[in-house]
Parts: C-alpha cells; structure tokens; sequence
C-alpha cells in the first residue's frame, strides 16, 4: 500500500481521503463500458451525458412549462428554478438517486383556489404572494416531516398512508382538474374543438410515433402540432389569431423573475399545506418506482428525499416559482434509455437553466391559446388519474373488500364533485384537501380494528420469540446482600 509521508516533519499523512472528507459524500462514478445498463454509481462518457440530459429535459418541459401557465406563473422563473432544485436535490440525496425536480400537477387546484388566476394567453398572476407564504410554511411542515423519517425510520409514513390511500389521494387529484380544465375547454365552440384536436394529436403521437423517444414526447409534440393548426386557422380566418406582440416585446436574455412580496395568509397557509401528504405519497410512489426501474433499493434515501423535495419547495416560496416534485416522466425516460446515472440528470438541470436565461421561449410559450391549452390540461389531468389507478393495481389492492371500495371512491368522487371551497371560520380547503383528509380518516377509522390486531400479534410474536432463559431470569428477584455474604 502506498505511504503519505510528510518530508519535512517525518511523520505519516493521511490519505487523500481522509484529508477531503467531501470526497466521501457522492459515490465515485466509474465509466460504463459496455453496452449494458448504466447503474447509478457509473457514468457514461461525457458527451452521452449530454444527449441524455437533454432528452430528459425534453421530457420534463411539457409539465414544466403548461404548470406555471396554469398558474400564471413565469415559465422562465419555473424553468430556472425547475433546474436549480434538481441541482439542490442532487446535492441533499448525496447523489444517489436518479431524479428530476419539475412543477407539480398536484397543486393546480389548491393555488388556484388561493389566488382566483384563471388562465388566459399573456397574463401573469398578481396574487402571487399568498401562495409565496403558504408555500414556505408548507415547506417548512415538511422539512419537519423529514427531520422525523430520518429519526424514527418510513414505515409509519407507509401506516398511515397505505397504497389504498394514495392512490385514492392521486386519483382524487386528477378527478378534480379534469373537471376545472373541462369548464376552461367549453368557453367557446373553437376552443371546444380545438381541445379535442389536441387531446387526439397526443394520443396518435404516443401510440403511433415511429420510436420511443417520439412516442415519450407525445405531449411536447402534440402542443407543437396543435399550436401550428390553430395558427394556420387563424391565418385562414377559420379561427381567433394569436397574438405575437409579447414576444417581440421580450428581450432574448433576461433574469428570471423573483416575486414579492410575501404574504402570509391564515387561508392561504390552511388551503395549501395539505399538500405536504400529497407530496409524501407522490415521493414515496416515485422512489419505490425508481428502486424498480433500477434494480436498486433506494428506500433507506427516504428521508433524503424528503429533504431535498422540501427544501426545494422552501426556495419555490421564496423566489415565488410553482411547487416542485420529483417526476414520474423522467423515470420513464430511465426506464427507456436504462441509463441511471445521476450526473444525466444534473445535465438535464443544467439545460434547464440556461432555458430560464431565454425569455423568448417563455413569450412563446404564453402564447399557447386556450383552446391547446385546455386539451393538454386534460391529458395531463388523465395521467394522475391513471398514476392513482396503477398504485391501486401495482399493489393488488382488494376491490371485493368493502372497506377498500369506500377509502378508495368516496375520496375520489368528493374531489370531483367539490369544485368550491369547503371552509370553517378562518380555515378552508379546496376539493383536494378535503378528498385528502377523508382518505385518511375513513381508512384509519374503517381498518381501526385490524390495525389494532395486527400490533397485538406482533406484540405476542415478539414476546414468544424471547429465549425462555432470559424471561425466567427478568422474573427472578436479585439476591439480597446477607445472602451474597
């Protein structure tokens, strides 16, 4: 073995790396060599880095992009940020797990509720500062929360919210967009059409595109070829014409936007921190599915996880960007390419970046009519449905069970129903929050007496599994002292 002697003193030095303990914190990324899966602690070679990365910034774009509009929000700041949490998340999981940070769908409809935004082309939100507030206290729950996990383990995270509740949670978000993203559709009878015009567009890409990575891109795809015929309508006089001023307006390069002030509201706080059990199922589902998809158990990261997702979260309130979350579209992408290096991602954040610097895309993208946007928003509400559904299904939930069919569907059909707030004095929800607290109170109170079953017989199971010697000798008084002498 190699010696480090210091020359001018004599005496042994330490190895390099014990002299830089930060070496230690991400794993040493060896160069794959073959043509095989790339794992999580190798790398390939620097310029398929790059063409990865950039696919899954392709991927992430679409949610990335119609989310902030929806919300009114900066796409440039969303983009910037988007890249900047991913980097952030990358440094907190120790570069362990293969994740992209992008805007979450789940939020939609708390924020909308907070701030009243509805969407048109070209307008920013001016009640920005509410959901600032209430996204850092929210942040700040749920740093709390992975604080605990780090302490006391996941399971209870796993008891309290089992597949049957997050999948009703999920679907029950879906359930309610769908219904928020129909009434924008039928504002008029062009926008109608043009809605189902881009819903058809994205099917045929993602069934019918000649490779995988066309197919995976189906919603950026189909957003570009909606976008150019409701253009060609408005040349032809078939339709209303977009207007492009905002764009030549827009400088190329700018600084993303930071908003302010911030306001904390005791509204907006209640409406939006149920969002912290979303965020626990959603990022729980995703590693499970990362661990998966890479052949990996990645759930002893859990806490890490957590922390990362809620720091970003933090930093989303306080530049006042849309709510973050790891993506179920870029574990896709892994599972695809089977490259699961983390350092892809960290180029794909990268990419981001640069594109939060490029106020003509954003411009561009808030141009997209109503008509394109309803339809992607409906496509997007589908596939949290369909992510809810496939806990159900992954995880064998038993429909035949009663108790299953009313913690699985009255959540879900309340979320779609409650399209207004729900509010007691100073505290309110919206039809998520109230769908999210009836999952797991109907669970808790419906399954109460097979819970308290199964913790006794693990309570007995554990007793008959002491050695007999031991419990006899726990039982057997200590001698006295005129014994012993």
């Amino acid at each position: 073995m190699e010696k480090y002697d210091d020359e001018s003193s004599g005496d042994p030095m330490p190895p390099p790396s014990k002299m830089r303990p930060w070496l230690h914190i991400f794993p040493h990324y060896t160069l794959s060599d073959n043509q095989g899966p790339v794992k999580i602690d190798e790398r390939p070679a620097f310029w398929k880095c790059i063409v990865f990365g950039l696919q899954h910034a392709l991927a992430m774009l679409g949610g990335t992009v119609i989310v902030p509009m929806q919300l009114g929000f900066d796409v440039n700041t969303a983009l910037f940020f988007s890249g900047i949490s991913t980097l952030l998340f990358f440094i907190v999981t120790r570069g362990r797990v293969p994740a992209y940070l992008g805007c979450t769908g789940s939020a939609i409809g708390a924020i909308l509720s907070v701030s009243g935004y509805q969407y048109e082309p070209g307008t920013f939100n001016n009640n920005v500062g509410a959901v600032q507030g209430a996204l850092i206290v929210t942040g700040c729950v749920y740093v709390a929360v992975a604080l605990i996990v780090f302490i006391f383990g996941y399971n209870w995270v796993e008891w309290i919210m089992p597949p049957v509740v997050t999948g009703a949670i999920l679907t029950g978000i879906g359930f309610h967009l769908v219904v928020m993203s129909f009434q924008q559709v039928v504002a008029s009878t062009f926008d109608s059409i043009m809605a189902c015009v881009t819903v058809m567009t994205v099917l045929l890409i993602s069934v019918y595109a000649p490779s995988p990575l066309l197919r995976r891109l189906c919603i950026l795809l189909g957003t570009i070829v909606a976008y150019v015929i409701y253009l060609v309508c408005g040349f032809t006089g078939s339709g209303p014409r977009i207007d492009f001023s905002r764009v030549n307006e827009q400088p190329w390069v700018r600084a993303p936007v930071v908003h302010s002030p911030i306001i904390f509201d005791g509204a907006a706080i209640s409406t939006i921190v149920p969002l912290v059990i979303v965020l626990l199922a959603e990022n729980l589902g995703h590693l499970k599915a990362l661990g998966g998809v890479t052949g990996t158990s990645l759930e002893k990261y859990l806490g890490n996880t957590y922390l990362g997702d809620a720091l970003s979260l933090v930093l989303c309130g306080i530049v006042g960007s849309p709510p973050l979350t790891t993506y179920t579209e870029n574990i896709t992408v892994l599972s695809v390419t089977r490259v699961y290096s983390p350092l892809v991602i960290v180029c794909a954040a990268f990419v981001a970046v640069i594109l939060g610097f490029i106020s003509k895309f954003g411009a561009v993208m808030n141009t997209i009519p109503p008509g394109v946007f309803g339809g992607l928003l409906i496509v997007l509400c589908t596939l949290i449905v369909m992510t809810g559904i496939r806990i159900w299904i992954d995880n064998k939930v038993d429909f035949n069970d009663q108790r299953n069919v009313y913690v699985g569907g009255l959540p879900v059909a309340v979320a779609g129903a409650l399209q207004t707030q729900f509010k007691i004095n100073n505290f309110q929800l919206d039809g998520i929050g109230v769908a999210t607290f009836m999952a797991l109170l109907l669970y808790q109170i419906i399954f109460a007496g097979e819970n308290i079953k199964k913790l006794l017989a693990k309570r007995r199971q554990l007793t008959a599994s002491l050695p007999h010697h031991s419990i006899h000798r726990e039982n057997t008084p200590p001698p006295s002292h005129s014994a012993s002498q």
